[in-house]
C-alpha cells in the first residue's frame, strides 16, 4: 500500500489514478495529519510519497520524520515544485526528491525500486539519474 500525500487536489487525484494503473494500491490524505493518522490506523503502507509543502503547519519534512518514528524503515519521497531539494538535516536517511513536474511513471519506478530494495536489503545506496537521493 502507497501513501500519497499532496494538498492539491488535482495533482493527488492525477498521481493517485496513476500509480494505481501502475501496480500499487495507493491511500491519499491531503495534509500531514491525515496522514500520520493512516500511517498510525494501517500496517499494511509499504511507502510514502509526500509533497514538501502541505498545509496545517506540518510540512512533508516533519511529517516523514514521524513516521519513521512509527515505521523505521519506511520509505519515503518528497517532491516539490518550489523546492530543488532538501536543506541538510530536513530529510529522512535514505529518502528520495523528485522535481515537479515529473511523470508518474517515474514516481512508479522510484517507489518500485525503493520499496522491493527496502524489502530485500534495507535503505537504498544507488542514485538514479532521474531523480536523487537525499
Amino acid at each position: 500500500m502507497l501513501l500519497v500525500v499532496e494538498d492539491d487536489f488535482l495533482v493527488r487525484l492525477t498521481l493517485v489514478d496513476a500509480l494505481s494503473d501502475g501496480g500499487f494500491e495507493v491511500l491519499e490524505a491531503a495534509d500531514a495529519r491525515e496522514a500520520l493518522t493512516l500511517v498510525c490506523d494501517r500496517d499494511d503502507i509499504s511507502a510514502m510519497l509526500t509533497d514538501i509543502n502541505l498545509p496545517g503547519g506540518s510540512d512533508g519534512f516533519a511529517l516523514a520524520r514521524a513516521a519513521r518514528v512509527i515505521r523505521p524503515h519506511l520509505p519515503v519521497v518528497y517532491a516539490s515544485g518550489r523546492y530543488a531539494g532538501a536543506e541538510e538535516g530536513q530529510a529522512v536517511d535514505g529518502s528520495r526528491f523528485l522535481a515537479k513536474p515529473f511523470t508518474p511513471s517515474l514516481a512508479a519506478a522510484v517507489l518500485h525500486d525503493m520499496i522491493s530494495d527496502n524489502a530485500e536489503h534495507g535503505p537504498l545506496h544507488e542514485v538514479h539519474a532521474a531523480e536523487r537521493r537525499i
